[in-house]
């Protein structure tokens, strides 16, 4: 044995040592725990909502329908001006109800922009502030490789002193004691179903039946493949060169990444989207008569990139490749939403029914498929690109058709608005952040629904007012403010000519990070790179 050989045994053994040490360090500080008495308490007010609901004949509720797309950029949607595609089932619920020209949500990355729009409250403030993981590294070894890894592109892993266990990761997911839009549904004698992409926590406490939903179909995590495998007959595809969108390809559809039919795992032959619309208009056809709220979080356009030839043809005229399939995975989410709105129409239930529709976040940029028109960055990043989202909502014959809202919302509003009309109280200790917007969309309400907007991720910080927009890194030491009245596309930082303005939305930010918890439920790993004016930005992931 050479020297050389030896020097590399020592190595691999040392590491490995270290590596058994690093193991029994990451249960304490990442341990997840529910207040007790909190979630006693939002048990009886469930179970007094039942009650009521077998004693009460509801007879003028209305219905609830919320549409989500996933990773959809504002300027991928017509009525918002894009040209190169036509949404005209999108645009439908826009022209004939509200379409929001500034709406918000409270993250730029799926996972908590859900669990804010399903609690009505700022994910922050019960600790989710980053996606569930599905795995961490468990030792020195493995976090070093990772680290490492030459073919993580502009991702980057992020230094860690320690990690949360496998029964920690299974709790991750809207803590308990917080109560979801659909159990307070469920709970007042509305039947629930979600058909689609839930990425809220996988666990067996986690998952949609035990979260509210009376029926789930679709899958747990963060993405899926549309169709069986990459070799489906019949479709196109795109793999791009990054990493992420390798890995979910390789995952195809295993683990959180499989079809599930109320928590059993099911075989699905059928487009996805396809298959998501079929699930939601059956489940209208059941409960036709009863009152009921639909959540259907499509997982169009997010990678990975597929879509049925027949649609790719229609744009043939674009050559790239990525944005075809871009192009057509958004016109088949568009003709399933259409195929939504029809049977709502066809049942006799519009004028009972509020629909709402959202992406959960902007443009992923970094795919090439979308550049988010004139708003700077996308998905990942706090401008515009990634927070600033299409949203409509309908509900025909209580709202004037063909509305366009200028004030800033929020997806918050969501929750407050739905339960709000529906008659549905909340528990009396209760705090959210959204409102009910329609006083203001009928004008019985001066003001406008938000006079300040905040997100808070890891080292990123920012806050929005009126016209004024404060963005930082606490970690990367980077601080800029924006007038969006009158640059919307952020390229001006007006920081040192409002000295002023700086100085009071830093304070806004800090008196509602004071209501925080000082830290997330569990830790992220990754950063992302991007590159603006030249200058290099890592935002969460």
């Amino acid at each position: 044995m050479n020297r050389h050989t030896i020097s590399i045994s020592f190595v691999i053994i040392f590491f490995l040592l270290l590596a058994g040490c690093a193991v029994t360090t990451t249960s304490k500080e990442w341990k997840i725990s529910w207040d007790k008495e909190k979630l006693a308490e939002k048990e009886k007010f469930l179970k007094g909502k039942r009650q009521e609901a077998i004693a009460k004949v509801h007879t003028s509720r209305p219905n609830v329908i919320l549409i989500m797309a996933d990773d959809l950029g504002k300027y991928d949607v017509s009525t918002y001006g894009a040209t190169h595609i036509q949404t005209p089932n999108i645009d439908r619920i826009a022209a004939e109800g509200i379409l929001f020209e500034n709406a918000y949500v409270t993250a730029p990355i799926c996972s908590p922009s859900r669990a804010a729009i399903l609690t009505g409250k700022y994910p922050q403030r019960y600790g989710f502030e980053s996606q569930p993981m599905e795995f961490y590294p468990s030792n020195i070894v493995e976090y070093s490789a990772g680290k490492n890894a030459g073919f993580l592109g502009d991702w980057r892993v992020v230094t860690l002193p320690s990690y949360p266990n496998e029964w920690e990761v299974a709790k991750q997911g809207i803590p308990l004691p917080e109560t979801t839009l659909a159990e307070l549904m469920q709970a007042s004698g509305y039947k629930t179903a979600i058909t689609g992409k839930w990425h809220l926590g996988a666990g067996k406490t986690q998952t949609p039946n035990q979260r509210g939903f009376d029926e789930q179909y679709g899958f747990y995590g963060a993405f899926s493949l549309y169709t069986p495998s990459q070799k489906s007959p019949g479709y196109q595809h795109f793999i791009q060169e990054d990493f992420s969108a390798r890995y979910q390809w390789n995952m195809k559809r295993r683990s959180t990444a499989a079809i599930r039919k109320n928590n059993r795992v099911v075989t699905e032959n059928d487009y996805l989207t396809f298959a998501i619309r079929d699930q939601a208009i059956g489940f209208l056809e059941a409960n036709r008569d009863t009152s009921f709220f639909l959540y259907v979080p499509f997982s169009a356009p997010h990678v990975p990139f597929q879509a049925p030839q027949e649609y790719c043809n229609r744009f043939a005229h674009v050559k790239d490749p990525n944005k075809q399939v871009y192009y057509a995975m958004i016109a088949a989410l568009d003709d399933a939403i259409g195929d939504i709105l029809d049977k709502v129409k066809e049942l006799g239930l519009e004028e009972n029914t509020i629909i709402w529709f959202i992406s959960d976040n902007g443009g992923a940029s970094y795919t090439g498929a979308t550049d988010n028109g004139p708003l700077k960055g996308g998905k990942l990043t706090y401008f515009e690109g990634g927070i600033n989202v299409p949203f409509a909502m309908k509900w025909k014959g209580h709202l004037q058709e063909g509305t366009t809202f200028q004030p800033a919302v929020s997806a918050l509003d969501i929750f407050a608005t739905t339960t709000s009309q529906c008659g549905i109280g909340l528990q009396e200790a209760t705090r959210i952040d959204g409102v009910d917007l329609v006083p203001y969309l009928k004008g019985d309400s001066t003001g406008i629904p938000h006079e300040k907007l905040f997100w808070r991720a890891d080292h990123i910080r920012a806050v929005q007012t009126g016209e004024w927009k404060m963005m930082m890194s606490i970690r990367d030491k980077w601080l800029m403010l924006y007038n969006l009245k009158n640059d919307k596309s952020e390229t001006i930082d007006l920081q040192y000519e409002n000295p002023e303005t700086l100085k009071r939305l830093l304070e806004y930010f800090e008196e509602w990070n004071s209501s925080l918890p000082s830290k997330p439920m569990w830790p992220r790993i990754m950063d992302r790179k991007f590159v603006f004016g030249g200058k290099e930005y890592y935002f969460p992931a």
